[in-house]
């Protein structure tokens, strides 16, 4: 059959028309030119500006706000657009991403009760907050929020470091604990009582008086004593239990258990009062004398050396370095003798000719004799009829 080509069909209608059907699109197409893919089941038309088969509607979608487009082969795609730092895509699923609301998105106030009406968060909407807690972080430091148990006026005694109170569990509490605070429960004879005074009743800060003096558990009470429970029920037999207020003690002597005054600086440097007591400042200030016992400073080697002080005492080291030093600056020695010269100056740099000089032999220790001068204040002459050999004789310079 032989079909005309540029048939016009003037508004007629084609009637069970098959395009062509094609597993491939047709080769050396021409501008217009449509088929039918049978792989991918969609019509597909040829446009020769594209150079490329285009299927039916591609090409034809345009992105509008928040949504981007874009063509590849004839295929459109659109693409929400999100920053990756508020909003994300995660497993095909836009989303909230994790601390994408931050304080410059959600600012103080900026939830009201416009954008959640009162009651809309209930208990029900919020399902890890069981009855009596809050979500929260006692803890120091910043970390993961948790469920905090609120306590009321039975468990307050028990109270942990992670629970938080009701203001009427506090003032309950504390109005409780003030109340027996300073509580007086009446007189105490330490005379006929074996035992301290109390019982499960009794509550840290109850007190009694002493009335009878006597000594129980081992602990002396006179009248006027206070006895103050130290714990909640305390122990009638325990003495660190309670705490003793002695408010009736005597002069104390040197057997006697009692009060005392101390001692002026005045008192403890005339050492007659044997009533009062001596402290560290006033027993400090009581100082030796050539009359009187004391205390007394040790000199420093300049005052030694000085001489001056008459309130110091001198140590044995002190005073020898002294002597010491004494002896060195008054005496002088060397050795004489290079087997050559008659006469050698021996320089002392005593200041002064009244020195006296001495010679001896240096093996034998014997006294030696020379022609001794004095021609400076700080040498002397020693001259001998014979020259000595190296080093023979030992001269020694006295200070007179």
């Amino acid at each position: 059959m032989k079909f005309l080509s540029n048939v016009d069909m003037d508004k007629n209608q084609l009637l069970q028309v098959v395009i062509q059907p094609a597993a491939v699109a047709p080769g050396s197409p021409v501008d217009g030119q449509v088929y039918y893919n049978t792989g991918t089941n969609l019509y597909y038309y040829y446009r020769v500006t594209d150079t490329t088969w285009i299927p039916f509607g591609g090409g034809n979608v345009v992105g509008g706000a928040g949504l981007g487009e874009s063509t590849t082969a004839g295929v459109t795609t659109l693409s929400v657009n999100v920053d990756g730092v508020g909003l994300e895509i995660n497993a095909d699923i836009v989303r909230l991403k994790d601390l994408g609301v931050v304080t410059a998105k959600l600012a103080d106030n900026a939830v009201t009760t416009i954008k959640v009406t009162d009651k809309n968060i209930t208990f029900a909407k919020i399902q890890d907050i069981p009855t009596m807690t809050l979500i929260g972080r006692v803890a120091a430091g910043s970390g993961v929020a948790s469920s905090i148990s609120i306590i009321d006026d039975n468990t307050m005694a028990s109270a942990l470091s992670t629970n938080i109170a009701t203001a009427g569990s506090i003032k309950a509490y504390v109005d409780s604990r003030i109340s027996s605070i300073g509580s007086l429960q009446g007189a105490f004879n330490a005379t006929t009582s074996t035992q301290f005074p109390g019982g499960a009743t009794t509550f840290k800060g109850y007190y009694w008086y002493v009335t009878v003096a006597g000594t129980v558990q081992g602990v002396p009470m006179n009248v006027g004593d206070v006895l103050i429970a130290n714990k909640d029920n305390p122990s009638l037999t325990v003495a660190t239990d309670w705490i003793f207020l002695e408010s009736n003690r005597d002069q104390a002597t040197t057997t006697v258990l009692g009060v005392v005054a101390l001692a002026t600086a005045a008192e403890v440097q005339a050492g007659t009062d044997a009533n009062k007591v001596v402290t560290p400042s006033t027993l400090s200030q009581r100082t030796a004398t050539e009359t009187r016992s004391g205390l007394i400073e040790i000199a420093t080697q300049v005052e030694t050396n000085t001489g001056t002080d008459d309130t110091r005492a001198v140590t044995p080291l002190k005073l020898k370095t002294l002597l010491d030093a004494q002896l060195v600056a008054s005496g002088f020695a060397t050795n004489v003798g290079d087997a050559a010269a008659l006469t050698y100056t021996v320089t002392h740099n005593f200041n002064t000719k009244d020195v006296g000089v001495e010679l001896f032999d240096g093996t034998t220790g014997a006294t030696v004799y020379a022609d001794v001068t004095r021609p400076t204040v700080n040498t002397c002459a020693i001259a001998f009829a014979k020259a000595p050999a190296l080093n023979a004789y030992r001269v020694v310079v006295k200070k007179n």
